[in-house]
């Protein structure tokens, strides 16, 4: 059995990363190949959790002094109790090598693979970490073994020529690119890699019955509207409240910070990763302007608003674009209505699948070449 090991984004206290570096393990698997997702830890996912990395967060930049150490304090305990959850699925359900906390240390100790790949997530994103990290564009590997990028992610639309230049030297050396934006196809060619395939996010590669089985049992017994934003909408919570009122339907938020509790509602805390999904699936209606919230209301066929973000919404609009949804973007939440999704779901579930298969295939035709 050929082996590949895999690196990506799966410490990053994320629900879509862990979800995404579960759902490409059980992709791999599914293609007969023996997986490991490379437990890279850098010193910027390290500090997680701890005042300081919580003081020196990037949304915290621009804020005066004060502020800075009254947040810090606010959201550290939020923090560090993520961190426990994501750590104990992390460490006891994805098939992990020792960990690495350097690229001298990849370059150095990494035991032999037949396959690397890059992704899915967004690894190619320079925007938090303010550099591109080599290790991620597999500057750890030898030349001649095979390299890939599953469904990888830019996260930006566009670089400076001399970010550019950086791609162009670093992408030239994989064998086979699938990124996860229509935007991340534009940017492959423009350095150079016209043969870059776009690729669904691995939570919709593999079969939708693989989500049922993870979700929870945990069952919330009332009918429920699932609020879970990640940008601080506001405006979404006010209107899944009218919509409540509306319907009688209880209002379950998923948040990760106590001081997000919103009175009013079923406030759920820093869910488990089985957890977050089951609260997808068993919602009457979803809020959300999350990808992979986007991406579990669709499985589940969910009566659904998506808002968009602003910043990096690029994989939320290529996703239904590709399965002609772009209705599910709501601009105005007081227009939203839960009428025709029956309609809507009959054909968005068909498109999907047959383009769950396309991807299948193209990508197979070029793991065939490597086994």
């Amino acid at each position: 059995m050929k082996k590949i090991a895999v690196i990506t984004y799966h410490r990053s206290y994320n629900y879509g990363a862990v979800l995404q570096a579960y759902a490409t393990v059980k992709f791999f698997e599914n293609q007969g190949f023996d997986v490991k997702i490379i437990d890279y830890y850098p010193q910027n996912l390290r500090g997680f959790g701890t005042y300081k990395n919580s003081f020196n967060d990037v949304s915290n930049a621009n804020r005066n002094f004060l502020v800075r150490c009254i947040l810090t304090l606010v959201k550290t305990p939020g923090y560090k109790k993520l961190k426990k959850a994501f750590d104990y699925f992390i460490d006891k359900e994805l098939p992990l090598t020792d960990s690495f906390y350097s690229l001298e240390e990849l370059k150095n100790n990494l035991i032999d693979f037949d396959i690397y790949c890059t992704g899915s997530d967004q690894v190619w994103n320079n925007y938090y970490t303010h550099n591109f990290d080599g290790a991620y564009f597999l500057d750890f590997v030898l030349d001649d073994k095979a390299k890939i990028a599953f469904a990888a992610s830019f996260g930006k639309s566009k670089f400076t020529e001399e970010e550019n230049s950086y791609l162009r030297e670093k992408l030239s050396k994989y064998d086979y690119i699938s990124v996860r934006e229509k935007t991340g196809v534009d940017i492959a060619k423009k350095v150079g890699r016209d043969d870059c395939d776009l690729m669904l996010d691995p939570t919709l590669m593999v079969e939708p019955e693989i989500w049922n089985d993870f979700a929870s049992k945990d069952t919330i017994d009332d009918k429920y509207i699932l609020v879970y934003q990640l940008h601080g909408d506001s405006d979404t919570y006010e209107q899944a409240k009218k919509i409540s009122q509306q319907l009688n339907f209880k209002i379950v938020r998923i948040i990760t910070m106590p001081h997000q509790k919103s009175k009013g509602c079923i406030n759920i805390v820093t869910p488990d990763i089985h957890q977050f999904v089951s609260l997808f699936k068993n919602a009457e209606i979803i809020l959300t302007d999350s990808f992979h919230g986007t991406v579990f209301s669709i499985l589940y066929s969910k009566k659904l608003g998506v808002t968009m973000p602003k910043r990096f919404g690029n994989r939320i609009t290529t996703l239904l674009d590709q399965l002609d949804a772009r209705e599910l973007i709501i601009h105005d939440l007081e227009k939203w209505s839960d009428n025709d999704f029956q309609a809507l779901y009959s054909k968005v579930i068909p498109k999907l699948s047959e383009l769950r298969y396309e991807k299948n295939e193209l990508i197979n035709k070029h793991l065939e070449e490597f086994k």
